[in-house]
């Protein structure tokens, strides 16, 4: 094995800490650029952003899982405050659960997967709107899996479970979607927000 020439290291430990120090000195100027979406003194969104999500009532959805979707909106929009009543926004959403195989067991040709998907439609209208014109809309959809076995009330237990992590993931979707919603038009030419 033999040893490089010392003459051509002399350049290299220069270069090194060049590139070391330009590597610093764009991550310090890009530090700054980062902007959490619900941060206090985010400019985009911040106190305002959070006031908005709050100004939006969640209309009754109809069965067990609507319900457990309009429990994760409220939450997720207002933090635990509860549903604002007499909000200048309200959000109008039908909910579907739908459920597929994954895997099949080759001898019995039970299921031994599943694949349970919740799918939303939702949309805002203004309260006190009498035509229920439509300001903004969207679409959400979680999905969870479970294992299933030969009992039948596991498997029916794990699937309510399933809807109820797929229905928090829903949630998150639209509020995201609503807090776009609320940014693109806070940022758009002639808004008064």
């Amino acid at each position: 094995m033999s040893l490089p020439d010392p003459s051509s290291l002399t350049g290299r430990p220069a270069r090194l800490l060049a590139r070391f120090a330009l590597v610093c000195a764009l991550s310090g100027a890009l530090a700054g650029c980062f902007q959490p979406l619900y941060a206090e003194n985010a400019t985009v969104g911040g106190p305002a952003l959070l006031d908005k999500l709050k100004d939006v009532e969640i209309i009754q959805i109809q069965g067990r899982l609507g319900n457990e979707v309009r429990n994760d909106l409220i939450f997720a929009l207002t933090g635990g405050a509860g549903n604002p009543k007499g909000a200048p926004l309200q959000m109008i959403v039908s909910v579907d659960s739908s459920t597929s195989t994954a895997l099949l067991n080759s001898s019995s040709g039970l299921p031994e997967n599943q694949i349970v998907r919740v799918t939303a439609n939702w949309r805002i209208i203004r309260a006190g709107d009498e035509k229920k014109k439509t300001v903004a809309e969207g679409a959400a959809s979680g999905t969870a899996t479970i294992d299933t076995s030969d009992q039948r009330f596991a498997n029916y237990s794990a699937s309510i479970d399933a809807e109820k992590r797929a229905a928090r993931i829903v949630a998150d979707q639209i509020k995201a979607q609503l807090a776009a919603y609320f940014i693109r038009t806070a940022n758009a030419p002639g808004s008064a927000s």
